[in-house]
């Protein structure tokens, strides 16, 4: 269902505000469509990693894949941004793999769009995803998995070593939510980025700073978050200038997060966007057993990962290791960690790397 459009005239597309319904759930995405005329398009499908919405920057690679004149499709999971469902801040794998197979129906049925030209494109934990999805949709043409979640127990390990202490910490926060979540109870929230003593899934001393480049320029934070940033100046050592620590207040009960939370809310400058650092805890108790890069074996189309060397959350040694013997995948390499590749130079590289990846992918498709 279409609600609204925006044109952006640097890429020649149409952002149009949709929706699909995804286990009785509605999930929002954007909808790129090119003003050109022709077609039918390739069909790019983008959803981001753990607890992240798609203003994360999953714009900027969107516009860059619609300038190719392919159509792309940006959602976000039910129960995060502008998603429905609830509890809010839930994490479920197996409604996550739904929302991806629902999205793939949605990207069919759209009339502009060649259903054998239709990729997947996942980053960080929906990295991971797309590896699960495309392993059993042999009608995806390719697949690009951008700093991938391939394997729970090397990310488990590298979690322990970055703070064995918080790890703990994050554990009991996972059973106390499981627990609670038989009562009825909200969620018990755990800080996706965080320092060595706080609960977190991804620990080391920059994740804070280095995750806050993703943030649209204008978002601010809710009084509390600023608060604590305030009382404790080293989670804020380098925080990203985009991120307004000040200004108008806003009540986090009101924002598409539905409450407020010591480790961060968030809404951006145009009352979107609204995202937290928090999701419920109790994914860690499943996050060791979802091995997703055992899927790539059963990958039929084309793949290309991208790997940061020094990436700590999705350890680029481990995905490397599974790629091994796959003739139908291409491994690219990067020096940096794992938030390095959404900006900057490394953004650049990354993606001309994907467009020159999907395209020759589109051509050979067409051609069949």
């Amino acid at each position: 269902m279409e609600t609204s459009a925006e044109k952006d005239h640097s890429t020649a597309s149409v952002r149009r505000d949709v929706w699909f319904e995804s286990g009785g759930v509605r999930c929002a995405a954007w909808l790129y469509v090119p003003t050109a005329e022709g077609g039918p398009r390739p069909l790019v499908v983008m959803a981001h990693g753990l607890g992240a919405v798609r203003e994360w920057r999953l714009d900027a690679f969107a516009e860059r894949f619609a300038a190719q004149g392919w159509m792309v499709l940006v959602f976000d999971y039910r129960y995060l941004g502008a998603s429905e469902g609830s509890p809010r801040q839930l994490l479920d794998i197996g409604d996550q793999l739904d929302d991806w197979r629902a999205a793939l129906d949605y990207g069919r049925s759209l009339p502009e769009v060649d259903p054998d030209r239709i990729a997947v494109w996942g980053t960080s934990f929906g990295g991971g995803h797309v590896l699960r999805v495309a392993g059993e949709d042999h009608g995806v043409a390719a697949v690009v998995a951008q700093c991938p979640f391939t394997d729970g127990p090397a990310s488990l390990i590298s979690r322990l070593r970055s703070s064995p202490l918080s790890t703990v910490g994050l554990i009991i926060a996972a059973v106390l939510d499981v627990f609670g979540s038989v009562f009825g109870a909200k969620p018990v929230l755990a800080p996706v980025v965080g320092v060595w003593w706080m609960p977190a899934f991804l620990v080391s001393p920059t994740a804070i700073a280095e995750a806050s480049k993703l943030i649209p320029a204008g978002t601010r934070l809710s009084s509390r978050t600023a608060r604590a940033l305030a009382r404790f100046p080293a989670l804020g050592k380098g925080l990203s200038p985009t991120v307004v620590t000040g200004g108008q207040p806003f009540r986090p009960g009101d924002t598409a997060v539905g409450r407020d939370t010591i480790w961060g809310v968030m809404t951006g400058s145009d009352g979107g966007g609204d995202s937290a650092n928090a999701i419920a805890a109790r994914l860690a108790l499943r996050l060791p057993l979802y091995r997703p890069g055992k899927d790539i074996r059963k990958i039929t189309a084309a793949t290309l990962l991208c790997l940061c060397d020094d990436d700590r959350a999705a350890p680029a040694r481990t995905t490397a290791r599974l790629a091994v013997g796959q003739d139908h995948v291409q491994v690219n390499e990067y020096d940096g960690d794992h938030f390095d590749i959404y900006v900057g130079d490394l953004f650049e590289r990354a993606v001309a790397d994907q467009i020159q990846f999907l395209a020759a992918q589109f051509t050979a498709a067409a051609g069949r």
